[in-house]
């Protein structure tokens, strides 16, 4: 029960955060789209809140779970090629640590530019793989890694699992590169201003890893040193996590 209850809260503290970072009000009777919904708890609160949710899942037991836990949400299974929706269906699409998982973060753009009406929003978070943390195991992670000498690292942490091979390891300059091809879009944010605007105890305080936890809380302490400390770390795409926030024109 303790366990529904915390996720019930991070649904809702999701909605809200992405409210707040795409500065939306205006969200009753919108259309959106989850891509991912795992628990349904996101999709359930938009539908709480006035929003009109549709939920989006290639993980057929998930779907079949939420399903019969929420028999009037509108959800999707779908097998991860084309999304069986039409054009410009939706006034935001949106999902929460997805991106890493999927095989192509251009075909994922490209359905989620192609569902998008022109003039709203295409919201993401995913972890950035040009920092210091890996959410998944809990770890110190090394900017410069990537697919193999990750692989090399996580062994001789004793951390390897296959699990790792799913990854999809997203940096900031891969996500920009990808977003360039379109013309038709206004990239507002990857992440740089919400990760300072974020940078607080309470945010900290959900970073698994105990040594990087201290380091950031040590710093949140230096009111001297922070700005130019964040301003480094902005600067040099380490911060946590990628904030992909782009409208349609």
């Amino acid at each position: 029960m303790e366990q529904d209850v915390l996720l019930r809260q991070k649904a809702c503290n999701q909605l809200q955060q992405f409210l707040a970072e795409c500065k939306i009000t205006d969200y009753q009777s919108k259309k959106i789209l989850e891509i991912g919904f795992k628990n349904g708890l996101f999709v359930d609160e938009c539908q709480k809140a006035g929003l009109i949710p549709t939920g989006l899942e290639i993980n057929k037991e998930y779907y079949e779970t939420v399903k019969a836990r929420f028999p009037y949400l509108d959800l999707i299974w779908y097998d991860g090629t084309t999304i069986p929706v039409p054009d410009n269906s939706f006034d935001f699409v949106v999902s929460f640590q997805v991106l890493e998982h999927v095989s192509s973060t251009e075909h994922m753009f490209d359905e989620c530019i192609r569902l998008l009406k022109p003039g709203w929003i295409m919201y993401h978070v995913c972890p950035n793989y040009h920092s210091f943390y890996e959410g998944h195991y809990n770890i110190i992670w090394l900017p410069f890694l990537n697919k193999t000498t990750g692989r090399l690292y996580l062994k001789l942490l004793g951390r390897f699992t296959p699990y790792f091979e799913s990854l999809n390891l997203i940096k900031p300059g891969l996500v920009a590169k990808a977003l360039k091809k379109y013309n038709n879009i206004i990239v507002i944010s990857l992440g740089r201003r919400e990760f300072v605007n974020n940078f607080n105890e309470e945010q900290i305080d959900k970073v698994g890893q105990k040594f990087l936890r201290k380091i950031l809380k040590f710093l949140l302490r230096l009111p001297l040193f922070k700005k130019a400390i964040l301003g480094f770390i902005v600067v040099t795409n380490l911060y946590y996590p990628i904030t992909v926030i782009v409208r349609k024109n």
